[in-house]
């Protein structure tokens, strides 16, 4: 009789203590700032480490330089409207036999020419207006790296927190169980002799420790994301001290219309692609131009000495309007139009569908983001529900009810899943505001500060 209620009041006493403890933990965001208190200058860690990685990623590097080719392709194309100077100098020995007479003595000859194009149909202005498009272009695939850049930075940061979490919770229910029950290991041998609730205990043991392996996997799939990301790794110790960044309140969109009009504007692949348009309908005027002659201005100069047998210098010099045109080539200046306006066809269709996969994308992100916040209240609900009911047994226990062990182990598993899965959703949650923010091109560093 002494032993049976010598049990009982421990088993109150373990009650008791599970009840307080899980009451007393606070949801990740309740407690934590956007801030890591050891920077002294106060601002989000996320932001530095986000600086460090646009400032040093090789694929930053290698847009960077295709940018800095688009601008001197820029400056080459100007080169249209600057006057061309072709320099000949020849000599050697000449000899010529013809009736009445013949030469055979040396001879020299240079020449100086300078053209200059007056008009060509739009092919010159067409190769500056290109090139300036494709420069814009090339900004424009700057612009959208440095988004998805920020946008995968963010996605590694917050979900390696994420992981963190769901893990901490995964152990502490394990512990919380392993405490409760008494036992430390689910083994079972056939023929062992348990009752059905010592099994029944052991196999929500066994489920409470799968899954803690399941969340420390996870936790090695995320740093192993971080590490891809930002391209070096980061120690346990660092991890503890993580903190989320906040919602990106001033920046969101009202309405979901609001977020689609704004993608329309400012989504960097549809700015890429209406660039692309602009430098293929420049593509179109140059290739046309060549239908048509050109009109040029030309000086030239020339210095003869002992030319054709002649005794002395001769110089000859001329300023000229030149009308130039390549006449039939196999219909090659044609073709070459016909190919530039069906490129221009495509990119036009193409446009539209990058547009419908746009709005798809920010419906898709909307949808998800409204979803998380229903998930996130429901999951604090059931939280705060199977609390209550960790509290309840705690009251019966103390009238001196009898309560089952096992209500207990599951009454805690489901109040530390309902909490790791609440801590879950409160971070996937900011993770689709910035993922919305992305997909209306608005995804900056200004965003974090």
């Amino acid at each position: 009789m002494f032993k049976r209620f010598f049990a009982v009041a421990v088993l109150a006493f373990m009650v008791a203590f599970s009840a307080s403890g899980v009451l007393a933990q606070p949801a990740m965001s309740e407690g934590m700032t956007a801030t890591n208190p050891d920077q002294i200058d106060g601002k989000p860690y996320l932001l530095s480490i986000l600086k460090d990685l646009l400032s040093t990623h090789d694929r930053i590097k290698a847009v960077e330089a295709r940018v800095e080719s688009a601008e001197h392709l820029v400056s080459q194309s100007w080169s249209g409207w600057t006057p061309s100077f072709d320099v000949a100098v020849e000599g050697g020995r000449e000899e010529i036999d013809k009736p009445g007479g013949g030469t055979n003595k040396y001879r020299n000859e240079q020449s100086l020419t300078a053209t200059q194009l007056l008009y060509d149909f739009g092919g010159t202005p067409g190769s500056i207006d290109s090139a300036k498009a494709y420069l814009n272009e090339n900004k424009a695939v700057l612009e959208r790296v440095k988004q998805d850049l920020i946008i995968e930075g963010v996605t590694a940061y917050m979900g390696l927190i994420r992981a963190r979490e769901t893990l901490k919770y995964a152990i502490q229910s394990e512990e919380s169980m392993k405490r409760l029950s008494g036992m430390e290991e689910t083994l079972v041998k056939r023929g062992a002799g348990l009752s059905y609730k010592e099994l029944q205990i052991k196999a929500q043991l066994a489920g409470a420790m799968s899954y803690r392996v399941t969340q420390e996997r996870a936790l090695e799939t995320a740093r192993n994301r971080f590490k891809a990301v930002y391209g070096y790794p980061i120690a346990t110790d660092e991890i503890k001290k993580m903190v989320p960044v906040t919602m990106p309140a001033r920046f969101m969109p009202g309405t979901l219309d609001d977020a689609i009009a704004q993608a329309n504007k400012q989504n960097p692949m549809l700015i890429q692609i209406q660039y692309i348009k602009d430098r293929l309908g420049e593509e179109v005027n140059v290739q046309e131009a060549t239908l048509y002659p050109k009109f040029e201005f030309v000086l030239e100069g020339k210095r003869k000495e002992q030319d054709q047998g002649a005794s002395g210098v001769r110089t000859e010099n001329k300023a000229t309007f030149q009308v130039s045109y390549s006449g039939f080539s196999g219909l090659s200046e044609y073709e070459g139009a016909q190919s530039a306006k069906a490129n221009l066809r495509e990119i036009r269709k193409q446009d539209l569908d990058t547009r419908r996969t746009v709005e798809e994308n920010v419906r898709n992100a909307w949808l998800e983001l409204m979803t998380l916040r229903k998930n996130a209240e429901l999951y604090r609900t059931q939280a705060n529900i199977t609390a209550e009911f960790l509290e309840l047994i705690k009251k019966k226990r103390e009238t001196g009810e009898q309560v089952e062990l096992l209500d207990i182990l599951v009454g805690e598993r489901d109040y530390s899943t309902a909490t790791s899965a609440s801590v879950a959703a409160d971070i996937d949650n900011i993770i689709f505001a910035y993922r919305l923010l992305y997909q209306m091109g608005m995804m900056n560093l200004s965003v974090f500060e």
